[in-house]
């Protein structure tokens, strides 16, 4: 009796196995060991419990394979009169040596040897296999098939659309034709029609995320593992975070659709770019997916936790891939090459985490406990020039030159810019004895009279008495210069806001202020060939939303669904659209 890498453990006078690692394939020797009898040697005589065996490891998500020393279309003809033939995956049918063939099914299946079971009730080919393939569990049949679908680590989980051999179908297929074209795996790929599309709409997919983090390993860069009822409350917390992006990668080519083969979560905090989750399936290994979307994120920094199968970059240049699905308009035309630059309050983080990952951000930020916001008239208005020569406005807490410069470089590199600036006609304004202006909400105020002390700031900073209708002058002029900073190709998107709130402490609202905000997006819009207006009493149902200025994630995606269908709308935006 062997078998190697299993564990006993003795209950009630029985024997409970335990396999070392869980189980993603079963490799079947057949004569003596599927069925009884040996094949060449004249009828074999089936054995109905072990067909039900390879049907419910298929329903678990568990595959099958053969390496059996047998003619090829024989054992194929006795398979098929038996209806199991379409059960199992990668069969090697011949009269050579198992180690190698056994290992090439590992390949082919993109697995590591740990997560394999090869049962054979020959002795010799079960310690050949072991020499060939270390690491791989093996066991006789007698010993392991009585009790394998109670065995914990062949438990798998629920696939009774059998999606997941459907799928090593189309990899066995492509496996095949990859050997028989003799071509060099680049040259293989140009020929498969690989596509990749990048979803954020997470909720739904969230369990197979979860499941990828803690099933993966092969290329798990990141290694982190969503275990407990804690560590998935913590990541479903750090997915609506300030500054990240998580998403699902979807991978389909002409032999089929993969599915959900990986996900990553982005972290964007100021000039660092994190990836805290990267990994992806086996099934897609050597197909340069992980690379395609590592460079589609622009590279951003990693702590790769080993071992891994292959590093991210592996190729040299990754050009065999296509972006989208071919048809249906997703978050897609949000992400890779297209620059996303974001102006506006805090509703701005969680659609930031729904976009593009190239992307800039001027949004709220805490800075010594004080609120930094750019949802200001001034800070997209203010002549650049004379912010290093004025000393008293590099006091103040509120936005810096430095990111009124920069956020300039970005709007000029952009190709989407999202602007939510309803506050900017809500905010008291103040000026500077230099002119230089900008806005105060009643929080900040208080923080400068704190930070600078009252006579200083009455000393220094001017009220601008700015009614309603100046502020949407010169919103109209900051949406005018944001016009004339970005490219041809550029599309910018006003945010309007919602009619649909609530009455104050006092029992008054700002519906009135609301709906003349709204009207002037309306115009302004209408008549611009660049802005786009979002009505978010027509994007978001009112079920979508928390209160008038916050939403549900499913109120978030409704937003950049929209801005997303309206750039796939627009030909001359992708066209035209840099490629770096």
């Amino acid at each position: 009796m062997d078998l190697s890498a299993l564990d006993f453990v003795a209950e009630d006078e029985t024997q409970e196995i335990a396999l070392a690692n869980n189980v993603k394939l079963v490799i079947w020797d057949l004569d003596d060991t599927f069925w009884d009898g040996t094949l060449a040697e004249g009828e074999i005589v089936p054995v109905p419990a072990n067909h039900e065996i390879v049907a419910t490891l298929a329903r678990r998500g568990i595959m099958s394979g053969i390496c059996s020393k047998n003619n090829f279309e024989q054992t194929k003809a006795k398979l098929i009169e038996l209806d199991v033939w379409d059960l199992f995956i990668f069969p090697r049918i011949q009269f050579t040596p198992k180690g190698q063939l056994v290992g090439e099914i590992i390949d082919d299946a993109n697995l590591r040897a740990e997560n394999v079971l090869f049962i054979d009730d020959n002795h010799l080919n079960r310690e050949e296999v072991k020499h060939y393939c270390p690491g791989i569990m093996v066991a006789d049949p007698l010993d392991i098939l009585p009790s394998l679908l109670s065995i914990p680590q062949l438990k798998g989980k629920d696939d009774s659309k059998l999606s997941r051999l459907k799928q090593y179908k189309n990899l066995e297929k492509k496996s095949v034709e990859r050997r028989e074209s003799k071509l060099e795996n680049e040259e293989f790929l140009r020929e498969c029609g690989i596509r990749v599309d990048i979803k954020y709409d997470i909720d739904k997919e969230f369990d197979r995320i979860v499941e990828l983090a803690n099933r993966t390993n092969q290329l798990n860069f990141t290694k982190i593992r969503l275990e407990t009822p804690q560590a998935v409350e913590d990541f479903r917390k750090l997915c609506g975070a300030y500054g990240t992006t998580v998403g699902t990668v979807h991978v389909s080519d002409r032999y089929g659709d993969y599915g959900i083969v990986g996900y990553f979560l982005l972290r964007i905090v100021g000039a660092v770019k994190e990836l805290t989750h990267f990994a992806f399936s086996c099934r897609t290994m050597n197909m340069g997916i992980e690379q395609y979307v590592y460079e589609r994120l622009g590279e951003p920094a990693v702590k790769i936790v080993g071992p891994v199968a292959n590093e991210i970059k592996t190729f040299a240049k990754v050009d065999w891939i296509e972006y989208g699905t071919g048809g249906e308009v997703t978050l897609g035309a949000l992400e890779g090459s297209k620059k996303l630059v974001l102006i506006g309050g805090c509703e701005l983080r969680q659609l930031a985490s729904l976009c593009s990952s190239n992307r800039a951000e001027y949004v709220n930020e805490v800075e010594n406990e004080h609120w930094i916001r750019h949802d200001d008239l001034g800070f997209i208005l203010t002549d650049r020039y004379q912010l290093d020569a004025d000393p008293v406005f590099a006091k103040t807490v509120t936005w810096k030159p430095a990111s009124a410069k920069q956020f300039d470089i970005d709007v000029a590199e952009s190709s989407i810019v999202i602007a939510s600036m309803f506050r900017a006609i809500q905010a008291d304004y103040f000026k500077t004895a230099k002119g230089t202006w900008f806005a105060l909400g009643a929080r900040t105020l208080k923080g400068h009279l704190k930070e600078l002390k009252a006579t200083f700031f009455v000393k220094n900073f001017w009220f601008m008495p700015l009614g309603v209708q100046k502020k949407l002058e010169l919103l109209k002029q900051s949406f005018d210069r944001l016009a004339a900073l970005t490219p041809a190709h550029a599309r910018l998107f006003a945010l309007g806001v919602s009619t649909w709130i609530e009455p104050d402490a006092s029992g008054e609202n700002n519906l009135k202020l609301r709906e003349t905000f709204n009207a002037f997006l309306k115009g302004y819009c209408a008549k611009s060939d660049k802005f786009v207006y979002i009505d978010l009493d027509e994007v978001v149902q009112s079920a979508d939303m928390i209160t008038s200025t916050h939403f549900h994630r499913r109120g978030y995606l409704s937003i950049a669904q929209f801005i997303s269908n309206s750039m796939a709308a627009v030909p001359s935006a992708s066209a035209t659209a840099p490629s770096g």
